[in-house]
């Protein structure tokens, strides 16, 4: 079965071409990575035409930055970064950057699953996210659709461990008084 998505790979000499700026290698890298990077964007922008202004953004910063890329095979994991990256720096607000106070009850790695186990069998999850703010929205979807663990999102954020566990159970609390109307 052929990889899909970020886990596509390029043969060496596209991308070896896309890197010396050669037009028809980096249109075969955009074809073939442009529907992940859509898909990624549109989960987590909610705006589709925002995910496509942002599609390009990442690519034009892509090509700008991929001779920085020294494993040929980590293009599509260096590519959904950049995409993350680009999200949460469009997203990313002054007030937004300051660390909370440390989170008093602390959520250790089996409450996040049993909230997001939760969350899952929702029938009207998609409706439910919609009460959630971008950075709400943002922390749910990388967590639950995209993987990412919480320390991971914490240096994504620029923020403490503990204070994305703080946003990421206000942010299920938030849904399930929601769910409960």
């Amino acid at each position: 079965m052929a990889a899909s998505g970020f886990g596509q790979s390029l043969a060496k000499d596209i991308i070896v071409g896309a890197q010396n700026g050669r037009r028809d290698c980096q249109k075969v890298l955009f074809e073939t990575f442009q529907p992940a990077v859509q898909r990624l964007l549109n989960g987590m922008c909610r705006d589709q035409e925002l995910a496509r202004d942002l599609t390009q953004d990442v690519f034009l910063q892509a090509f700008a930055k991929l001779r920085q890329l020294r494993e040929h095979d980590a293009l599509g994991g260096w590519l959904k970064q950049l995409t993350v990256n680009t999200a949460l720096s469009h997203f990313r607000k002054p007030q937004h950057l300051a660390v909370e106070p440390e989170f008093e009850e602390q959520l250790d790695a089996q409450d996040w699953l049993s909230q997001s186990d939760w969350l899952q069998q929702l029938d009207s999850v998609e409706a439910l996210l919609r009460h959630l703010d971008e950075h709400e929205y943002q922390l749910i979807w990388l967590y639950l659709v995209e993987g990412y663990q919480h320390d991971e999102l914490a240096e994504l954020f620029e923020v403490s461990a503990a204070t994305v566990r703080q946003r990421y159970h206000r942010a299920l609390k938030k849904l399930r008084e929601r769910s409960q109307v």
